[in-house]
C-alpha cells in the first residue's frame, strides 16, 4: 500500500494493491447455497411446475419456528420477476431473491432436502442463528 497526494495537506488517498485488497477484504458470502440433494430437488419442481425462468423466493418469518432456527420460519415460493426492494443472485444457475431484510439474515444459508418418516422437504441451515439445543430432531 503507498499513499498518494502527499504534500498536499486533506489531499490523501490511499491506492491499494490487489494483494493489499485480497488480504483486507472479506469476500461476500452468496445468499444462500444448495446441496446436491436439494438443487436436484428444485430442479425436478421447476421443471414440473414449467418455472423454469422463475425466480425462487425466500422470506423469512419471525416467531412459531423451532429453537434451532432461532424461532424463525422461513417461506420458499417461485416468481416470473422480482421487486424493486428485493437481493437477487445466481446461485448454481437459480435466480434467487430475498427482500432485503431477509437477505441479511440468510446470506450464507444452506438449503438442503431431506426424507424422513416424520418430515420431508427443504431445509434451510442459517448460520447467522445462534443457539445451543433444541428437541425438534430435525437435526
Amino acid at each position: 500500500m503507498k499513499a498518494a497526494g502527499e504534500g498536499r495537506p486533506g489531499r490523501e488517498s490511499i491506492i491499494w494493491n490487489d494483494r493489499d485488497v485480497g488480504s483486507r477484504m472479506q469476500k461476500l458470502l452468496p445468499l444462500v447455497t444448495f446441496s446436491p440433494v436439494a438443487r436436484e430437488k428444485l430442479g425436478e419442481v421447476l421443471e414440473s411446475e414449467h418455472a423454469t425462468d422463475s425466480f425462487l423466493r425466500i422470506e423469512v418469518y419471525q416467531g412459531g419456528g423451532c429453537a434451532c432456527s432461532g424461532g424463525f420460519r422461513y417461506s420458499l415460493s417461485l416468481e416470473k420477476e422480482a421487486g424493486t426492494n428485493d437481493v437477487v443472485e445466481e446461485v448454481g444457475g437459480l435466480k434467487v431473491m430475498a427482500g432485503k431484510a431477509d437477505a441479511e439474515m440468510l446470506r450464507g444459508s444452506k438449503i438442503d432436502y431431506m426424507e424422513s418418516l416424520q418430515k420431508t422437504g427443504f431445509k434451510i441451515e442459517n448460520p447467522n442463528v445462534h443457539v445451543e439445543a433444541c428437541g425438534c430432531g430435525g437435526h
